[in-house]
């Protein structure tokens, strides 16, 4: 569930990072699209991450050679009722490296990039809470993101809702080639996502990485209001 606080924290990136994106094209800038796989859905709770992946997209284009796919070691049980979505099991992660092991590889990788994924605030809060402290967990404090829920929304407002799958579906994004809920195939089929939604946002003259950021950031505000309307009726 996408938070009133994680809303409030994405406007308040968007007001820091703005100038800093102002004028800059979109076919100019370089975008990482993130995911990761869980022990499950609550960090606060113990659950950690144990693949992550990351895909660029430059020149509008998905660079197929510029990626990251890491398993990664949670130094606890991975619980079955995980595996049955994920398919990774404990054996898989063992002998592979922690988060803050990788952290120097995935900030290298990160480096002069804006931060995109479906429900992003999700990972960046794993990344957090198994990364606390290092120069990857400071990074993903301050790096500008935008989420492609928020995106869709802006852009498709009265849509039945934003799901990836259903997402996927109603835009005829092709998925067939990827493997739904491993980190790698998540990110390809949100870069595919992410680059349609680049081209609706074109069609609405915003060329700039300070528009994509300004129409985000009206998106989370209307998700907000959505998902209000929906819990009120």
């Amino acid at each position: 569930m996408i938070s009133v606080k994680s809303i409030f924290k994405f406007i308040r990136s968007y007001i820091d990072t703005h100038r800093l994106f102002r004028g800059l094209e979109i076919n100019n800038c370089s975008f990482v699209i993130l995911d990761t796989e869980t022990t499950g859905l609550e960090a606060s709770m113990g659950d950690k991450i144990i693949s992550l992946a990351a895909l660029k997209i430059r020149n509008s284009l998905i660079q197929e050679n510029e990626f990251l796919d890491e398993l990664i070691n949670p130094e606890r049980d991975i619980p079955w009722e995980s595996v049955k979505i994920h398919h990774i099991t404990d054996e898989h992660v063992r002998g592979k490296p922690t988060l803050p092991e990788l952290q120097s590889k995935i900030n290298l990788f990160l480096k002069k990039s804006i931060l995109i994924g479906h429900n992003i605030e999700f990972d960046k809060k794993f990344i957090y809470q198994d990364a606390a402290n290092s120069d990857l967990s400071k990074r993903m404090k301050k790096i500008t993101s935008i989420d492609t829920i928020y995106l869709t929304a802006a852009l498709y407002p009265d849509l039945e809702n934003y799901d990836l799958s259903y997402l996927c579906e109603h835009f005829n994004i092709r998925t067939n080639d990827q493997i739904r809920h491993s980190a790698l195939g998540d990110c390809w089929i949100t870069a595919r996502l992410f680059l349609h939604l680049l081209n609706k946002a074109k069609e609405k003259n915003i060329t700039t990485a300070s528009g994509l950021l300004k129409l985000c950031n009206q998106g989370a505000r209307l998700h907000h209001l959505i998902r209000n309307a929906k819990k009120i009726h």
